[in-house]
């Protein structure tokens, strides 16, 4: 998309104002050209990423970058939002989560990373304000978590859900404590269950919005805040490429996960860069995301 002389497709990016979400607002702005919606939650961190790539971009590039307030925990914010947005964005990227390295709850990473994308995917496709792609940024986590639950709760976790109540049920700890968020499975404080049912919520977006492309991906071991700085070798800048293939890439199918090197991937375990592509086939049946 590099080249282009008017900018390029609208995108609205939440938690961009710092980590990966900062440094792939900056790529679509100033390398792809797009016209960038800057979600951040904090207006003054926000004005500051915007101002901040607005130096980069100067007066020759064709990208520009506005910011939108939102907080993805709030209801009457992403209403807001809504409203401030206006009109349709080509694609709408959650990126916006939190984890243990923040000081969140096991509550509060679910409310951020679970229910936080389903308002913006509600809010937003319910104004018919999305045009063709959403993206939920996910992690390896989110398979990590299924592939230590049984198998009958793995196969759960590997196929659309009937409806958002079902997604729900799955935060409840079962008798046996081996599901549910505070299980044994999820030793992360919520975080690893936050993200496989993020991507379970991403197979039901794909069910109920045919007409748009919608993807789940990892953007590797990266360091953020969430994750804390010190262990990642790679910084935000790496952690974008399954992201912009999601966003531009010639997709073969809607609801699909991708690992951080923009291959194909399973939901139910976790396939590392540089190993085969997944075929989509579980016990012999083929086309499970």
């Amino acid at each position: 998309m590099s080249g282009q002389q008017t900018p390029g497709p609208r995108i609205l990016v939440t938690g961009g104002n710092s980590g990966i979400g900062r440094a792939l607002c900056r790529q679509l702005a100033v390398e792809d050209g797009c016209h960038v919606l800057l979600g951040s939650r904090d207006a003054a961190r926000g004005r500051a990423a915007v101002e901040s790539i607005r130096r980069e971009l100067g007066a020759n590039r064709p990208g520009s970058v506005e910011l939108v307030v939102v907080d993805v925990a709030r209801e009457d914010s992403v209403v807001s939002a809504v409203k401030a947005v206006g009109s349709p964005v080509y694609a709408l990227v959650n990126n916006a989560g939190t984890g243990l390295a923040h000081g969140a709850s096991p509550e509060q990473v679910i409310d951020t990373n679970l229910y936080g994308v389903r308002r913006m995917v509600e809010a937003f496709t319910g104004q018919g304000l999305v045009s063709s792609r959403i993206v939920n940024v996910g992690s390896g986590s989110g398979p990590g978590y299924v592939s230590r639950c049984p198998l009958p709760l793995q196969a759960t976790l590997s196929k659309t859900p009937a409806d958002w109540q079902a997604i729900e049920e799955l935060l409840a700890p079962a008798a046996d404590g081996r599901s549910g968020f505070g299980s044994a499975a999820d030793h992360n404080g919520g975080y690893g269950i936050s993200k496989a049912l993020l991507s379970l919520y991403t197979l039901l977006i794909a069910r109920d919005h045919p007409r748009l492309m919608v993807s789940c991906c990892s953007p590797g071991w990266i360091r953020t805040d969430i994750v804390g700085h010190h262990g990642p070798s790679k910084g935000p800048e790496e952690g974008t490429p399954a992201i912009k293939h999601c966003l531009f890439g010639e997709l073969e199918g809607s609801g699909w996960y991708y690992g951080s090197d923009a291959l194909r991937s399973p939901y139910h375990f976790m396939r590392n860069p540089g190993e085969p592509e997944w075929d989509g086939v579980v016990d012999g049946v083929v086309g499970i995301p």
